[in-house]
């Protein structure tokens, strides 16, 4: 019960991070958002080790730490930009192109090969992906790359992580996804700083750095007390928040045919992650 209640809530923290960050970018240059994401990420993250002395090994497959950070780094970057140019829904839907990405890697450099009934859910979740996204979204545009990236960045990080099996060093990957933003966007935003026009965004970018360091430790605490597959599919309530989330404080209307598609995904995604899993426990 504690870990439902700690990859529910972690999940949760996500989409109210992502949702402030939708907000914020109608008031100030996203870049500063990004930018107070990663920097009062890091102050709480350097906070709760000096609190708690956590035993983290920064050594340990450094360089890999860093390509993964670069891809969380710029998986948020990419996302926190379509949230100014789509709805909130859609880029979730869209983001849940990812387990699909996971799985054709995997099957290509991993040799893990995909079963008849894994293959027939991932067509059958991608099928509810394109149904759920409506025309707005198949509209030829360069802005699609925003919502496209997310996903495609955090399929490579979660690839990464499974090549690196062994890597018992969570809250390591936290830091240096922290620092790397934090520096990247320290030295972007010093040349390019615009002035907040009402003190009260101090409070909201807080927390917005807030909501990303407490989303990431309630799913890390989860995945200890359990494991990563038995919490990913905790991952598909951001599609329900959202629904919620874009109707009660954006004013968007819920839309039947989105609902649908949205009931599919998480359908024929859980049923995806329950056949796979099964299938590599018999393997291993």
């Amino acid at each position: 019960f504690n870990v439902i209640l700690l990859a529910a809530g972690g999940f949760f923290m996500f989409v109210c991070m992502d949702s402030t960050a939708k907000y914020l970018g109608t008031v100030m240059p996203v870049t500063q958002a990004i930018w107070w994401r990663f920097f009062f990420h890091l102050i709480s993250l350097i906070i709760f080790f000096l609190i708690f002395k956590p035993k983290v090994n920064l050594k340990k497959n450094f360089k890999l730490q860093i390509i993964r950070s670069l891809l969380m780094v710029t998986a948020t970057t990419f996302m926190f930009y379509s949230l100014q140019k789509f709805d909130l829904v859609d880029i979730y839907v869209v983001f849940f192109s990812a387990p699909l990405i996971v799985s054709l890697l995997s099957a290509y450099f991993l040799k893990d090969i995909l079963s008849f009934k894994g293959i027939m859910l991932m067509l059958l979740s991608f099928g509810s992906i394109i149904y759920s996204l409506g025309p707005s979204m198949r509209i030829f545009s360069l802005d699609l790359i925003f919502p496209i990236v997310p996903p495609i960045c955090w399929a490579l990080y979660q690839f990464f992580t499974k090549v690196v099996s062994t890597d018992n060093e969570p809250f390591a990957s936290i830091f240096y996804t922290s620092i790397l933003g934090a520096i990247i966007f320290s030295i972007f935003i010093s040349f390019n700083w615009v002035p907040l026009e009402k003190n009260i965004y101090w409070i909201y970018l807080v927390l917005l750095g807030a909501a990303g360091f407490v989303s990431h430790s309630l799913i890390i605490y989860a995945i200890q007390l359990s494991n990563l597959s038995f919490v990913t599919n905790f991952q598909y309530s951001q599609l329900i928040w959202s629904t919620i989330i874009n109707f009660l404080i954006f004013g968007v209307p819920f839309d039947y045919n989105k609902i649908i598609g949205v009931i599919g995904i998480i359908i024929f995604g859980l049923l995806f992650i329950q056949t796979e899993g099964k299938k590599n426990k018999i393997k291993v």
